[in-house]
């Protein structure tokens, strides 16, 4: 008697049979990837544009004025200068301006310069036309003493009123009245002071 070695069944088995392996088919598949593409979003810009009498924005402008005396009408001051405000809060701004003088006076007339700094609120601001109040303070130097008997460094306070008005391209008209004072706060021997009444126009630009 012949033995088979155990490891020859499987095949005689397979051959004596219709057994068949199972058919691995193998396809190729492409691999989808699903993707998403956000479109641009472009931030939505919520700024607001600044316009006249905003809180953070300058102007500047130029303006004229003429003064008389209130106790002598033959003493006048005629200005011409320049001026930069700067809005502090809206319809409040804060005002710095540079003006040549020419003084005329019972004397010797003469010319100067003067530095001024004040405040100007809109107490009513409309989009067309406005309604203010300032008040401030400056220095004037001028070649002769002013008055005639007082000095030729001083300290011009003042206060006043006045009207805006629309001009087109965010420019405004500016009109106003204003009390005037020179005096030297007693620095100098002599101190007399002079009050005016002083009328004066201008226009501001953005």
């Amino acid at each position: 008697m012949c033995y088979m070695p155990l490891q020859l069944l499987p095949l005689i088995l397979i051959a004596s049979s219709d057994f068949q392996l199972p058919e691995l088919r193998l396809e190729p598949q492409l691999a989808v990837f699903n993707t998403f593409v956000e479109p641009n979003e472009e931030p939505e810009l919520n700024e607001k544009t600044l316009g006249w009498g905003d809180e953070g924005t300058w102007r500047w402008g130029v303006h004229g004025g003429y003064a008389e005396e209130l106790k002598n009408n033959e003493n006048e001051l005629i200005l011409l200068g320049v001026e930069f405000d700067y809005f502090i809060a809206n319809n409040l701004s804060l005002d710095i301006g540079l003006n040549l003088l020419n003084v005329t006076q019972i004397g010797d007339n003469t010319d100067g310069v003067n530095f001024t700094l004040q405040l100007r609120w809109h107490a009513i601001a409309k989009e067309k036309w406005s309604f203010f109040l300032e008040g401030g303070a400056g220095l004037m130097l001028t070649d002769n003493n002013v008055p005639q008997n007082g000095s030729d460094f001083n300290f011009t306070p003042q206060a006043g009123l006045g009207f805006s008005f629309d001009a087109g391209d965010q420019s405004r008209w500016l009109i106003g009245l204003r009390w005037h004072h020179i005096s030297n706060a007693n620095t100098h021997r002599t101190n007399p002071g002079r009050d005016s009444l002083m009328f004066w126009a201008g226009v501001s630009f953005p």
